[in-house]
């Protein structure tokens, strides 16, 4: 099932930018989710990435120049996975039942909007709302490849 939720993943990003067809070696390379183009700064954007893992879970990674509250480290940390604020990145492993846990860590992401310049990144504003976006995106296609995949369950019984 993990090989069909990065297909759809996969499928869905695809109109956005030009993927390259990955040998099945790298099937835990991760795959960006965020919106980041060629004019935005590096040291203010805030990357997401999900890797596909077995059994339908997956590894989402927030990495780049964002303020890490208390609240995001403890989310974080019930979910399997760590915060390291100096480094500025966050991972949270979750299942595809449990997607809705992005929508929360969306919403802490949003109490920090007007953060940027106490960690020196002029444009987080802009930014928070951009991640904020992405972050709301995948929880959709994810919630459709649920469905996709219940109705299907439901067509073979």
């Amino acid at each position: 099932m993990s090989a069909d939720l990065r297909q759809f993943i996969i499928d869905a990003y695809e109109s956005r930018r030009t993927m390259i067809t990955l040998p099945k070696s790298t099937k835990n390379f991760p795959i960006q989710l965020d919106d980041q183009d060629d004019i935005d700064n590096i040291n203010e954007f805030c990357n997401i990435f999900v890797t596909i893992k077995r059994s339908n879970r997956f590894k989402i990674e927030l990495i780049g120049n964002f303020p890490i509250t208390k609240e995001m480290i403890d989310l974080s940390e019930i979910y399997n996975g760590y915060a390291d604020s100096t480094q500025g990145k966050l991972v949270l492993n979750l299942t595809t039942k449990q997607i809705e846990v992005l929508t929360d860590l969306a919403d802490k992401i949003r109490k920090t909007s007007f953060l940027g310049p106490v960690i020196n990144n002029q444009n987080w504003l802009p930014i928070s709302a951009r991640t904020i976006s992405s972050l709301y995106r995948f929880v959709r296609i994810v919630k459709d490849f649920n469905q996709s995949r219940a109705s299907k369950h439901k067509f073979f019984r």
